[in-house]
């Protein structure tokens, strides 16, 4: 694995941050001499600096050192967690080339182990799929951006089309997609046509902004959940070559992190397309290290939920509806609620919230249960 891998040479004193009780002293590097073991961690950082697929965002390449100096500064949460930076991936001659060997890693590292990717361009999530597909397992991701990064003439591979190379692709095993904070004016209108038609979901930065709890289900369920710092607003994150007036606040991307690590699958984080070179006072790297903390935060806050509890450990609520019968289960520990149809033969519950039952005894169906009903009845 480690020939895939390369030295951090950054300037940053780690005995004096051991001193000092910041995460630079509390996390295993992997520096000139020094290859941390991968064998007892319990999150993994990868650096990748591949930027050449990075439409009118070059520079990107420069952001895994660039964070990891505001991240390691900062203090650890009451974390119990063993963290470990493997570094930054090799150069290599081509941006698939650089897909290709950031796959061969993740499949070298603990199937327990969760991994954060900071990036790099955002065309980088095609490795973190690729090697979930690779498994024939079902997955879900959660996208957090502003524009849908799907093109309606071609399948190129960059930062503004590997959405659309993800679709096209004949053994993708994901079950569930969904985009976040989407701004419609950024967006051709014929995208929402058809994701609608293939029933993958997307969210307006509107019906998001301040009710992120909410949207906790959508996250819960993910695997994958791949951030463009470009869906953050730029009086928050002005490491833009072109800076958008409207996007996440500071709060509310750092909850939307939280919840990804507190969620139930989740295995793999991105980070990408934080632009340094356009970050004159390091205000864009200090939040994206934020994000980072919240992930892990969330990570060491999780608790067991279903898949990998019992349903006879849930509180379980019938709910008779004109249109649907339904069941929701409440699990008492997390407080967190699922649903399914009686009459579905899939034995699998989906993720709802305590909004979603109340509206549902009161005699509606919100549409994140209509959604789920109409794609999986198919």
């Amino acid at each position: 694995m480690y020939d895939y891998l390369k030295p951090l040479t950054i300037d940053f004193d780690f005995d004096e941050a051991k001193s000092l009780g910041i995460i630079g002293g509390n996390i295993a590097v992997h520096l000139p001499g020094f290859q941390p073991s991968h064998y007892e961690a319990d999150i993994f950082i990868i650096g990748v600096n591949e930027d050449r697929n990075a439409i009118d965002n070059e520079g990107t390449k420069f952001a895994p050192d660039q964070i990891r100096q505001s991240f390691y500064r900062l203090f650890p949460g009451n974390w119990s967690l063993n963290l470990v930076d493997l570094g930054n991936l090799i150069e290599t001659e081509s941006p698939l080339k650089s897909l290709e060997l950031l796959r061969i890693v993740l499949a070298q590292l603990p199937k327990d182990a969760s991994v954060v990717i900071l990036g790099g361009s955002q065309d980088l999530s095609l490795a973190v799929t690729d090697f979930l597909d690779s498994g024939n397992n079902i997955y879900n991701l959660s996208v957090i951006d502003a524009i849908i990064d799907s093109s309606l003439s071609d399948i190129e591979i960059d930062n503004e089309n590997y959405l659309q190379v993800l679709l096209h692709k004949e053994t993708a095993n994901f079950q569930y997609l969904n985009v976040m904070g989407v701004q419609t004016y950024y967006n051709h209108p014929a995208k929402f046509k058809i994701f609608d038609q293939l029933y993958i979901d997307y969210y307006k930065l509107g019906e998001m902004q301040n009710q992120i709890l909410d949207f906790e289900p959508e996250l819960r369920q993910a695997n994958f959940v791949s951030i463009d710092a470009r869906s953050i607003k730029y009086s928050d994150m002005p490491a833009h070559k072109e800076g958008r007036p409207n996007g996440f606040n500071g709060i509310d991307i750092c909850r939307l992190s939280r919840l990804a690590g507190v969620g139930t699958q989740n295995r793999f984080f991105g980070i990408f397309e934080y632009n340094p070179l356009w970050d004159k006072a390091n205000t864009g790297s200090q939040l994206m290290a934020q994000i980072l903390w919240y992930y892990i935060e969330g990570k060491n806050r999780y608790q067991p939920d279903y898949p990998n509890i019992r349903w006879s450990e849930m509180i379980k609520f019938h709910v008779e509806h004109k249109l649907f019968n339904l069941i929701f289960y409440k699990n008492p520990n997390t407080n967190r609620w699922w649903f399914k149809l009686p009459e579905m033969t899939n034995e699998i519950l989906f993720p709802c919230n305590e909004k979603d039952y109340q509206q549902a005894i009161s005699g509606q169906i919100t549409p994140r249960i209509y959604k789920f009903i109409e794609k999986n009845s198919l």
